[in-house]
């Protein structure tokens, strides 16, 4: 039997499985039906050779660390830039790591404020979920030794308007039984899937390719799927709040982002939707520690020091210019933000030059939407019944939930003290019309209509910060999209989540791989053994199916031009 028989059948036995899943519970039969899923679960990862894959060995051929002296300029502190710098220290380069804001980790970053009394308040972007399956990041974060850190969330909860509450905790874990099992949580009826067009449509989920998905549906708007697909409403409210953690409104989502982050996220490994999170604020618990073994190997760290150029040398090797002047290095990694790489490329007359390629898909990289963060101190307690951060469907801004208080030793004593809570609101796009000082007010506000507990509070400090500068993952934009390294430019390596990456991987696992990726392009250029990488699957259970999918597919509803995208505000 070939591959894609056998796979269609595989595909024709799990439509049955959902009938003898409504035949179970509607007999009383699901004791004895749960007898079936080690079987399954057994086959579904063998189809996938397992969870965990091994997408870069490293030659034990070769030497680990450099006998001669090389200079490495680093720019940008993030993630991405953070696992360049350190992979490559340890290795014995010379490496100046470059950062313009006054503090380490970009997105994942924690500093101080000072509020109007004068009190010191401690502040980051709100991005703490480390899921299982980064593994790169999660193997960093265990070698860094801060897994003493780290907590568990156990549930990833999403709260209606009207305070229903959905979450995935009992939900199966492995692919394909956990859409099932979506089923069985009430999400969704069986008979609205087989009879509707998303019987046609949701298979798009399994079939995830690297090489054909993008071409297949980059041009194809989230919004536009949905409509076409006919979600049920209980399961568009779990995409809806899915797709907008990528900072983008379903009108400008890509639906092969998407996909890949279905794939990334739910569909290629067993771990569910548990994660992580540090317990204390990033720069203690996260940031810090990373930053003092950089120092210990030798790098050297420069913060509030903007990069305004990078230039290729003649002779060799790159011009990296500061306020303070320029230094010449043997290798440059730009692992800035999307839009600040953008800025530092055009400002760079012999990048235009010497990689007129490059600067093409450097020009195309954009912004995100509009994000928003606002920490607030109340007087009141808040809801303990709930995970420590959850979703909420969207009124008007705001998207999730955070109790810091339960998270950050020095706001607990805070909390305790006031008989308050400290609670962080976040709202992942920005609607166009909604001006920046009017979101803080926004938030605070839907906060209040959500949690009537929380009417009567008092604001005590509030901190807020509304910024775009997160990675576009808009439609018609992955083509473009620039790989590590470029032929035109050897030497220059990039690092970030708006790389393309041979591997599924998105939001924090994408920049830290992407700057493995950028060390190993050094440490191949310089014979050295590189650093192992790790993946999930990179096809779905159905992948076997996309090209009859493809021959089937005539047309695609047509992404908006870029003019009529700007009309409708920021990109």
């Amino acid at each position: 039997m070939s591959t894609t028989a056998f796979v269609c059948l595989g595909a024709s036995a799990l439509v049955v499985l959902l009938f003898a899943v409504r035949y179970a519970r509607a007999t009383g039969l699901d004791r004895n039906l749960l007898t079936l899923r080690p079987v399954l679960a057994r086959f579904i990862e063998g189809r996938f050779g397992g969870y965990r894959h091994c997408v870069v060995e490293p030659d034990a051929g070769r030497p680990e660390r450099l006998e001669r002296g090389k200079r490495v300029a680093v720019v940008g502190g993030g993630l991405g830039g953070l696992s360049t710098a350190v992979t490559l220290a340890e290795r014995g380069f010379d490496v100046t790591l470059y950062e313009a804001n006054h503090y380490l980790g970009g997105k994942v970053g924690g500093w101080r404020e000072t509020d109007e009394t004068g009190t010191e308040l401690p502040v980051d972007h709100g991005f703490h979920a480390f899921f299982r399956q980064y593994y790169n990041l999660n193997d960093f974060v265990a070698r860094m030794g801060l897994r003493k850190h780290m907590k568990a969330v156990t549930d990833y909860a999403i709260m209606e308007v009207g305070g229903k509450t959905w979450g995935f905790a009992d939900v199966d874990t492995v692919p394909v039984l956990n859409l099932l099992g979506l089923g069985r949580a009430g999400l969704y009826r069986f008979r609205d899937i087989l009879t509707s067009a998303a019987r046609d449509e949701m298979g798009v989920f399994l079939e995830y390719d690297a090489e054909h998905t993008p071409g297949l549906l980059d041009d194809v708007t989230y919004e536009d799927f949905a409509r076409r697909a006919e979600l049920p409403s209980s399961l568009k409210l779990v995409f809806n709040t899915f797709a907008r953690a990528f900072f983008s409104d379903e009108d400008r989502l890509s639906m092969g982002e998407l996909v890949k982050s279905f794939h990334f996220y739910y569909l290629s490994h067993a771990e569910g939707l548990t994660y992580d999170y540090p317990l204390g604020d990033y720069d203690t618990a996260f940031v810090g520690p990373i930053a003092a073994h950089l120092a210990r190997e030798g790098g050297t760290i420069l913060t509030s020091c903007a990069v305004q150029r990078v230039e290729p040398v003649e002779a060799g090797g790159f011009n990296v210019t500061t306020e303070e002047g320029s230094r010449h290095f043997d290798y440059a990694v730009l692992a800035t933000p999307a839009k600040v790489t953008r800025a530092i490329a055009e400002a760079s007359p012999g990048m235009h030059q010497a990689a007129p390629g490059l600067m093409q898909q450097l020009s195309s990289l954009r912004a995100g939407q509009r994000y928003a963060v606002t920490r607030v101190w109340l007087d009141r307690p808040f809801r303990t019944d709930m995970p420590v951060f959850f979703a909420t469907e969207r009124e008007r801004v705001l998207d999730s939930v955070s109790s810091f208080d339960r998270i950050v030793p020095e706001l607990r004593d805070w909390a305790t003290a006031h008989d308050g809570s400290v609670i962080e609101l976040h709202c992942y796009a920005v609607p166009d019309d909604v001006p920046d000082d009017e979101v803080e007010g926004l938030m605070i506000a839907e906060m209040k209509t959500r949690f009537p507990e929380l009417v009567e509070a008092t604001v005590q400090h509030r901190i807020t910060q509304v910024r775009d500068d997160f990675t576009a993952f808009h439609v018609g934009m992955a083509a473009q999209r620039p790989e590590t390294e470029h032929a035109e430019l050897p030497g220059l390596c990039l690092a970030g989540d708006w790389v393309k990456l041979p591997i599924p991987c998105m939001l924090m696992e994408a920049a830290f791989t992407s700057g493995l990726y950028a060390a190993n392009a050094i440490l191949r250029r310089e014979g050295l053994r590189e650093h192992a990488i790790y993946s999930v699957p990179q096809r779905g259970l159905l992948a076997d199916l996309a090209p009859r999918r493809r021959r089937q597919t005539t047309s695609s509803p047509s992404r908006p031009t870029e003019p009529a995208v700007a009309a409708r505000g920021r990109v």
